[in-house]
């Protein structure tokens, strides 16, 4: 039955909501990911790196928006595949960017069992960029021991490297003072970071943002640049 109490109630919880939404809005603005700009001219090379959750996306769109590269998420672990893997490296090449795959290394699986969950989901593509280890603590079990996973990962980029890819590392600051510095500095960097400039170590592709807003591609979108201009990247991407 309808009353003033109930009226009541229900004009309490609007307020609530309303309140939250503010809130969390203002939350989205500043906290760590926020849209970052970042100098065109000195960084003219933008890429979107992706996976399955960031659902269908038309690569046309973003290559005609000025994205030069696209970071394909591949597999996970021992066992797990992307299942947009497939179409949407077709796509993105079809679409012509330039187009690399990405592997989320578990801390708690072997370098070895990882290498060839990777190896049997990108042979035989026409690879741009080198193979990425995705070395992150977020998602990871805090199980083993930091000595044994870099060597996990050294084990991982040697059988890579065995099989004639490049290997790339992805991290962010801490995961790069933790598990990279002075163990993985023989491997190019992808850096994860909001500030600029975004670290000391040697780079060569930053993703300078977590939020960013892409024709072609729904809701936000990891952004990154490359260390150096056009030509370069031209240079890199064709060795």
């Amino acid at each position: 039955m309808y009353s003033p109490r109930n009226k009541r109630i229900r004009a309490a919880v609007v307020a609530i909501a309303a309140v939250a939404a503010v809130v969390w809005a203002i939350w989205w603005i500043a906290a760590p990911g926020g849209i970052t700009e970042i100098d065109p001219e000195r960084y003219p090379v933008r890429g979107i790196d992706v996976s399955s959750h960031n659902g269908p996306i038309d690569f046309d769109q973003v290559a005609e928006s000025g994205i030069h590269f696209a970071l394909i998420k591949a597999t996970e672990g021992a066992t797990f595949l992307d299942p947009s893997f497939s179409g949407n490296f077709r796509n993105a090449k079809a679409a012509g960017l330039k187009v690399g795959a990405y592997h989320f290394f578990r801390f708690e699986t072997s370098g070895y069992m990882q290498a060839l969950n990777l190896l049997n989901s990108v042979r035989g593509l026409d690879l741009d960029l080198p193979l990425v280890i995705d070395i992150e603590e977020w998602g990871n079990p805090y199980t083993r021991p930091t000595a044994t996973i870099r060597q996990e990962v050294r084990t991982m980029a040697e059988i890579l490297v065995s099989e004639g890819y490049g290997v790339m590392i992805y991290t962010n600051k801490d995961g790069h003072s933790r598990y990279v510095e002075g163990y993985l500095d023989d491997l190019p960097l992808w850096i994860c970071s909001f500030t600029d400039p975004p670290t000391s170590a040697q780079w060569h592709l930053w993703q300078f943002s977590h939020k960013g807003k892409v024709p072609g591609v729904r809701g936000r979108v990891d952004l990154n640049t490359f260390i150096g201009d056009t030509a370069q990247f031209n240079a890199y991407t064709s060795k």
